[in-house]
C-alpha cells in the first residue's frame, strides 16, 4: 500500500510541476508588442530582401513549402520530434510520458512589402502545432538569421571580393 500512495504523490507532484512550468510561460503582450515581435524592416530592396528571408528560414532547417514572390509571401516548416522531451516525460512519468509529448510542428510565413526603392518590410506569422502563437525565443532566433542573411545579400552591387587575387605581370 505504501508504494501506491508514493507513486500518486510522485505523478501528482509532477502533474503540478508540468502545469506550472506551463503557466510561468504565458505573460499576456499587447497588440503593439505582438506586432513589433511579427514586423521588421529591413534596408534592403525587395528582391534582397525576399531571398534574405528565404535563406534565412533555410538556414535554420526550415523547408520552403511556398514562395510566391509577387505576392511577397513565403511559407516554410519543419518537424521536431522532441527526443529530448520525450526521454524526459518517459523518466519522470514513465509509458504515459511519453506518449504525452508529441512532435512539434513548426511553420513560418512571411509577407513582404516595399515601403521604399531600398526598404522592405516584412511580418512573421508563427505557426506551432496547428496553432497561431507569438514565441518571442524562436520568433527573435529567426529574426536574427535573417539579419544575418540580409547582411550577405547586401553587399556592394559589383559583387566583386574586397580582395582580388594579384596576377604576376606578363613579360
Amino acid at each position: 500500500m505504501p508504494w501506491k500512495q508514493a507513486r500518486e504523490r510522485i505523478l501528482s507532484t509532477g502533474v503540478c510541476m508540468l502545469m506550472l512550468f506551463g503557466a510561468s510561460g504565458c505573460a499576456t503582450m499587447t497588440q503593439t508588442e505582438i506586432k513589433a515581435l511579427q514586423t521588421r524592416e529591413i534596408d534592403l530592396p525587395y528582391e534582397e530582401a525576399y531571398q534574405a528571408a528565404m535563406n534565412g528560414l533555410f538556414s535554420l532547417g526550415f523547408t520552403i513549402d511556398h514562395s510566391d514572390k509577387v505576392s511577397g509571401v513565403v511559407t516554410g516548416k519543419r518537424s521536431d520530434p522532441q527526443t529530448g522531451a520525450k526521454i524526459g516525460a518517459a523518466v519522470a512519468l514513465g509509458l504515459l510520458g511519453l506518449l504525452a509529448v508529441g512532435d512539434r510542428n513548426e511553420a513560418v510565413t512571411f509577407k513582404l512589402a516595399v515601403l521604399e526603392p531600398r526598404v522592405t518590410q516584412l511580418r512573421m506569422q508563427l505557426v506551432i502545432n496547428g496553432k497561431a502563437i507569438v514565441d518571442r525565443q524562436l520568433m527573435t532566433k529567426i529574426w536574427q538569421q535573417i539579419e544575418r542573411e540580409a547582411l550577405l545579400e547586401s553587399r556592394p552591387s559589383d559583387r566583386s571580393p574586397a580582395s582580388q587575387p594579384t596576377t604576376p605581370p606578363r613579360q
